[in-house]
């Protein structure tokens, strides 16, 4: 028999039986649409983590935050220490495209009567461009210019007005601030805030003085980065400057004393060279900032990767992906079942028919094929129809998603996507549930080849 032929006796005889062969079709369009349902959840989790992934700046950043110990360095040439020999040994690794060196500084600051504690952040101009953050107001200071701030968004909640318990209602564009480097460490043991009780001095000898803050200097604000409709993000509370000011600018604090986390002699003077409170290493890609990682790891670095953790929720999304796909398949698996039950009937009722063609000398395979076609055909349908209703649920569930986001949020966040059915899934579903239909009528087809075609014309 053509095929032709084939298609077309299966489809009559389905539509004979068209009530059966709805209620078949139905479990297939359940269980298609619950896997590929749950699949898409899991598939929106995943695409959360790697959506945007080579365009994130801070997952191609390796931070690097200590030189590999001496006696742990496997290569005698590895720099020992936080300096420029280390940056210019870091911008020699694959992979590297830029190495920020970073100045950390702890700070008093004072806007109005409100003072906090925070550590400025020194960084290159083009560390600070590059965060491609826009400006809530200011701007970028300009190169060379006087030392000045920019403030994370959030900036002002570390000013409280301790006889509310609130955050101050302090504007640093419009007011001075005030600014004390602190001298030394402010985090080390025996740190703190200018004006702290006498230094007790060895035995027998008369407690030693703090030593003498320096004066007060006023820094202006340069410009407040956008909190871009959050109101905490990773530079809301961003304390940065234009690190050769910064430098200029405790130079003049300092005159002749080594600087804030400085190397300094027993009576402070500065030593020779600088040391920087860490490096962040840009790398071409995620997978160069990966690579990059282990490298630094292995070589007994201390860095810190985001892509790291990245990582590892993404393993975790995969996970739940095979989880909820998994709990799908089962729905998929009983309406299996069900295909092989009703072709299971439709060899009983066609028996007659099947010893007929067999007289009148149709093939084996013919037959085959003919129960075949017909299974098939009821997984196909049944998976189109279950990809149709999957992607309307999907659109549900995103609308609903994005609209309670929109409530929850000042200025709701436009286009929350919980659900994603990549095209892979959706050719993927349609194949599978016709390859179950076939599967299912792989022993209905067989029992029908083997019918004796006598004891078949016979049946009543």
């Amino acid at each position: 028999m053509r095929w032709s032929d084939l298609i077309g006796a299966s489809l009559a005889s389905l539509r004979q039986r068209l009530f059966r062969t709805l209620l078949t079709v139905l479990g297939v369009v359940i269980g298609t649409t619950s896997v590929i349902v749950m699949v898409s959840l899991g598939v929106g989790l995943s695409s959360e983590f790697t959506g945007s992934m080579d365009t994130n700046l801070a997952l191609r950043q390796v931070t690097v935050m200590g030189a590999p110990p001496k006696e742990a360095s496997v290569d005698a040439s590895l720099p020992t220490a936080m300096d420029d020999n280390m940056q210019s040994a870091l911008e020699t690794m694959p992979g590297v495209e830029k190495v920020w060196p970073v100045y950390r500084v702890p700070a008093e600051l004072q806007l109005g009567a409100y003072t906090t504690w925070m550590e400025v952040e020194g960084l290159p101009l083009e560390a600070i461009e590059a965060l491609n953050v826009p400006f809530e107001a200011g701007g970028m200071p300009e190169p060379g210019a006087p030392l000045s701030f920019i403030l994370g968004n959030s900036i002002t909640q570390q000013f409280w007005d301790e006889s509310t318990g609130e955050p101050a209602d302090v504007d640093p564009m419009a007011q001075a601030m005030f600014v004390t480097f602190q001298e030394g460490d402010f985090f080390e043991e025996g740190g703190g805030p200018f004006g702290a009780e006498p230094i007790p001095g060895d035995e027998g000898e008369e407690p030693v003085a703090p030593p003498r803050p320096p004066k007060k200097i006023i820094v202006p604000t340069a410009g407040i980065l956008s909190g871009q409709g959050q109101e905490w993000g990773p530079y809301s509370y961003l304390l940065a400057a234009d690190q050769k000011s910064l430098i200029n600018a405790l130079e003049k604090a300092f005159p002749g004393k080594a600087l804030p986390n400085q190397p300094a002699t027993s009576d402070g003077k500065p030593k020779r060279g600088f040391i920087y409170s860490e490096f962040r290493v840009l790398a071409a890609d995620t997978e160069a900032a990966e690579l990059l990682y282990s490298n630094l790891q292995e070589q007994g670095y201390q860095a810190y990767s985001e892509i790291e953790w990245i990582r590892e929720a993404q393993q975790g999304a995969f996970l739940v992906q095979a989880v909820l796909g998994g709990i799908g398949f089962v729905s998929l698996f009983v309406a299996a079942i069900g295909i092989a039950n009703t072709m299971m009937m439709s060899v009983y009722e066609r028996t007659k028919e099947i010893g007929v063609m067999k007289v009148l000398g149709a093939a084996l395979t013919d037959i085959r094929k003919l129960f075949l076609i017909e299974s098939a055909a009821i997984g196909f349908f049944g998976g189109i129809l279950g990809l149709l209703l999957s992607l309307t649920i999907s659109v549900l569930i995103n609308t609903v998603a994005s609209a309670s986001a929109g409530g929850e949020f000042d200025g709701g966040s436009a286009g929350y996507t919980i659900s994603v059915i990549p095209v892979w899934l959706m050719l993927g579903a349609v194949l599978f549930s016709t390859a179950i239909g076939t599967v299912a009528g792989l022993l209905p087809a067989r029992r029908a080849m083997r019918l004796s075609p006598l004891a078949a014309i016979r049946a009543q």
